[in-house]
């Protein structure tokens, strides 16, 4: 599965194309904004989005996890679209939930979506955020803490092949940021333009587009 190594924090990681970030040394795997069916939740209110986002999130997740050696698994928020998730999702697809919880030490560092009423029940580890060698995992960018890997934006950039323009998810970093790219199917996204986006990172970044078999990098400077 191709990959691109990154160095962030003093510590070795790796961004995959489906919005994947790897620590290697940790055997965590780090996703962000699943967002488990939206796709039901537009479909109910009469726009016609097929609601099988949150079968083929959890496909993504199966696939990584059966090539990597992963024991914790930690979701940057917005696992859920809205509070009655779970009760539109599909018998399957709750089936495959459980077995990752049962099976892999789970932490929700908890979103704007998430409603924790029902959540807390789950089997998940709750948390606001989570600081493992000085580096804050959370929802939002941390305030307090130097090194910060965060979610909520769904970033993507415009990027042209052969002539033509396509979106596509991305990653975005410097030196003590990292924003983590939307996981799930239908979640739409920022551009990186956006001055939401912009002010984070200042002048100097780097971009990693996603796209279906390949992360490309690019380097971006005012």
């Amino acid at each position: 599965m191709h990959c691109k190594d990154v160095f962030f924090a003093d510590r070795d990681f790796s961004i995959f194309p489906n919005g994947e970030l790897y620590w290697h040394d940790k055997k965590t795997l780090i996703i962000s904004d699943l967002h488990f069916e939206k796709g039901s939740f537009f479909s109910d209110s009469k726009q016609f989005i097929p609601p099988f986002d949150t079968i083929e999130t959890l496909g993504q997740i199966y696939k990584f996890i059966a090539y990597h050696s992963v024991e914790t698994i930690i979701f940057l928020g917005d696992l859920v679209h809205d509070k009655l998730s779970f009760q539109r999702m599909s018998r399957k697809a709750k089936e495959l939930f459980f077995e990752i919880l049962k099976n892999f030490n789970c932490i929700l560092t908890v979103g704007n979506h998430d409603d924790t009423s029902f959540l807390k029940d789950l089997g998940l580890n709750l948390t606001e955020n989570i600081i493992i060698d000085g580096i804050c995992f959370s929802h939002y960018p941390s305030v307090d803490q130097k090194f910060s890997v965060f979610g909520h934006y769904h970033p993507k950039i415009r990027l042209k092949f052969n002539s033509r323009g396509m979106w596509t998810s991305c990653f975005i970093l410097n030196r003590e940021k990292l924003l983590m790219p939307s996981y799930g199917y239908f979640t739409g996204g920022l551009s990186i333009k956006n001055p939401e986006i912009q002010k984070l990172f200042g002048t100097k970044y780097e971009i990693y587009p996603l796209t279906k078999e390949k992360v490309y990098r690019l380097d971006y400077k005012k």
